[in-house]
């Protein structure tokens, strides 16, 4: 070092190896081990012998030998005793020095922070891909970034039941293939509707599906958006339908249960498995609904009915008795041919 004098040298020599653990490795030009020093075997080095390559007894450094640069630094290296380490190799008298340094505490935790920010990062990228795969690009992007309690909280939304009628008969006599291939045909044409009204599909359950509108940032309310995407569900039912019909293929309806109100919207599962879903009285009212409805009927409750304004008119009331409540229900009804 030009222009330091002795004590400086040995001041900063003496610096850099303050409380770590320096070791050292001699090898020859191709990688065989000829001498080695220090506080070895804490980097998990031990039973080494002279003449053997250091590739099959140190293995972070396996593939390294021999080298084409005239010094190479590894910063942080996870050694074979899992000690982080610092490695500079370099040449001298066409032999090769490694130095092994144990990583500062600081930079280990550097390093130990980057290694958790990745692992996040990798599986914020596998949940985005995850959801987009079964919300749709847009709307997966803005549910990642939604500030939802872990707890739970109270919304407003509206629930969405739709089934196919009749398939659960049919699947029974008909080879598992088949019925799988047939379920996703129209599933994909029940589901689509719900993404382009922006709600999220919240359950498959076999040939069913539940939807939830409100969830997301929407310039239209909750009940005008699951309208909207159950009469889009029907006119895509009808669509598939008729292209079936010129095969001779079967058909099949959907019949379709609406609820709006104040759910509970949280975060459901294990540690292993969570997923976002709502619970409440509305819950359960849509799922009967969704029961009581006649193939290509659309039954809603009074909270739908009163915010859907220009499309009430295509609606007509009734009164039924749902399972688990007491008291006739006042429901809106719109079945295929009523317009």
């Amino acid at each position: 070092m030009p222009n330091l004098a002795p004590p400086v040298v040995d001041y900063i020599c003496d610096l850099s190896i303050k409380d770590r653990y320096p070791a050292y490795l001699l090898l020859d030009q191709d990688g065989l081990i000829r001498e080695w020093g220090g506080n070895i075997k804490i980097y998990g080095i031990s039973d080494i012998k002279i003449g053997e390559a250091v590739g099959e007894k140190v293995t972070f450094l396996d593939g390294f030998f021999p080298l084409d640069e005239e010094k190479l630094f590894l910063a942080c290296i996870q050694t074979d005793s899992g000690i982080p380490a610092d490695v500079h190799i370099f040449s001298s008298n066409q032999d090769w020095w490694v130095l092994l340094l144990d990583a500062t505490e600081k930079e280990a935790q550097r390093v130990v922070l980057q290694q958790k920010a990745n692992e996040l990062s990798l599986l914020r990228d596998k949940h985005a891909k995850i959801m987009d795969q079964y919300l749709g690009k847009e709307i997966a992007e803005k549910l990642i970034h939604l500030n939802i309690r872990e707890s739970g909280e109270c919304k407003f939304a509206s629930v969405l039941f739709a089934d196919i009628c009749g398939f659960t008969s049919y699947s029974e006599k008909r080879a598992p293939v088949e019925v799988f291939k047939l379920l996703n045909a129209y599933l994909a044409h029940m589901i689509q509707p719900v993404l382009d009204e922006g709600g999220i599909v919240d359950k498959i359950i076999g040939d069913a599906v539940m939807a939830i509108f409100g969830v997301l940032p929407s310039g239209l309310p909750p009940p005008v958006q699951a309208v909207q995407a159950a009469l889009k569900m029907i006119e895509n039912m009808k669509t598939l339908n008729n292209d079936r019909e010129m095969q001779h293929q079967d058909t099949f309806e959907v019949s379709i249960g609406i609820a709006s109100g104040q759910v509970f919207l949280g975060i459901l599962g294990s540690k292993n498995r969570r997923t976002l879903s709502v619970i409440g009285h509305h819950v359960n009212l849509a799922s009967r609904l969704e029961g009581q409805a006649r193939p290509n009927e659309i039954l809603i409750d009074n909270n739908t009915f009163k915010e859907i304004s220009e499309l009430q008119s295509r609606f007509s009331k009734t009164r039924l008795v749902l399972k688990g409540i007491r008291e006739p229900v006042s429901v809106f009804s719109y079945e295929v041919g009523d317009e």
